[in-house]
């Protein structure tokens, strides 16, 4: 396939599914869909892409959705530090709700506001309600690790002398490692016994750690889960991510659909950091081709992302794309085109 022009960042469709209270999780097409409601985890990533594009473009657009995934953000901290996920569209958060990644990616958000404040206030807002819940991440599951990961290094680039984000770093990638010991083989170089969402997340998140610390361990099991991911996911011409629909265990079979716009997303992120650890060009080559897979250089050699409505499908599938573009897919699509721009 030929490239496709890389589109512009555009907010359009991001603020077609916002309302008062957040971003709306789903959409029927490109309508909101009010009926599954708002969860913490969609406003996290919500904060880091406008906090990322405000620092780029400086569209007042950008600053008053950031205010509001800020404000749903900052409302779901509890009085222990600890994140509530999903709320109805009547604003009531759901009860006995499911474990979730959310803690740590409303600390990544936290950094990446830290990182690129728009101004003084929002950089101690930031710093403050990062240090209240920096105490949770040694609960998180590998994901909720990666994320944290990811906002502690950014903390880290405002405030170097940082201690005590140093130590809490520290022992999350100490924790990926761990991760990594108990479950890679000669024959499966990663952290869990099989490969299901936002995969890339993991190596990226120790692609940064070793950098943000200096320390070559980090960046060893980072290239070596990299490269397994490589391997069971581009194919030599595009990129073919773990469909949801079954995953990959380890020794069985990857599941082909539905392929989601996070596995993207996430691998984009990833062989960027990739390239500024390694210095290996090969790193951005694949960076574009993970990315041209959401313009349609995959197995179905359909676009995922919409021209015209500037939204992003929700998955690849077996008889062609699921033209519903909610918050996640729109989300990790302007992750991916500011990770390409950069």
């Amino acid at each position: 396939m030929s490239e496709t022009e890389i589109p512009q960042p555009s907010l359009e469709h991001l603020k077609r599914l916002t309302d008062g209270t957040g971003v709306f999780q789903h959409a029927k097409f490109i309508v909101p869909d009010r009926q599954p409601g708002y969860c913490t985890d969609d406003n996290a990533r919500a904060v880091i892409v406008t906090a990322k594009y405000y620092a780029q473009y400086r569209e007042p657009q950008a600053l008053e959705l950031l205010n509001t995934y800020l404000a749903f953000v900052l409302h779901a901290q509890n009085d222990d530090g600890s994140i509530r996920n999903f709320m109805s569209f009547d604003r009531t958060w759901l009860k006995n709700e499911p474990a979730s990644d959310a803690l740590g990616r409303v600390l990544w958000a936290f950094g990446t506001l830290m990182a690129n404040p728009p101004s003084a206030s929002y950089l101690s807002l930031a710093r403050d309600r990062f240090d209240f819940c920096v105490g949770q991440v040694a609960r998180q599951s590998p994901r909720g690790l990666a994320y944290s990961i990811l906002g502690l290094a950014d903390y880290l680039r405002q405030f170097p002398q940082a201690g005590d984000i140093k130590q809490h770093l520290a022992m999350a990638a100490d924790r990926l490692l761990a991760q990594y010991g108990q479950n890679a083989q000669p024959d499966w170089r990663w952290f869990e016994g099989r490969l299901t969402y936002d995969n890339a997340a993991l190596p990226h998140a120790l692609f940064v750690a070793g950098l943000a610390l200096d320390d070559r361990k980090y960046l060893d099991v980072a290239e070596r889960t990299c490269e397994f991911l490589l391997q069971n996911t581009f194919d030599g011409e595009h990129f073919s991510f773990v469909g949801n629909n079954g995953w990959y265990e380890r020794g069985g079979r990857k599941a082909a659909f539905d392929q989601q716009p996070i596995e993207a997303a996430s691998t984009v992120m990833m062989l960027r950091a990739a390239y500024e650890a390694m210095q290996d060009s090969r790193f951005l080559a694949l960076q574009r081709k993970a990315f041209d897979w959401l313009l349609g250089d995959n197995d179905r050699h359909r676009p995922l992302y919409d021209f015209t409505t500037k939204g992003c499908c929700d998955a690849l599938m077996a008889d062609g794309v699921n033209m519903n573009q909610g918050a996640e897919s729109t989300l990790s699509f302007l992750l991916a085109l500011l990770a390409m721009i950069v």
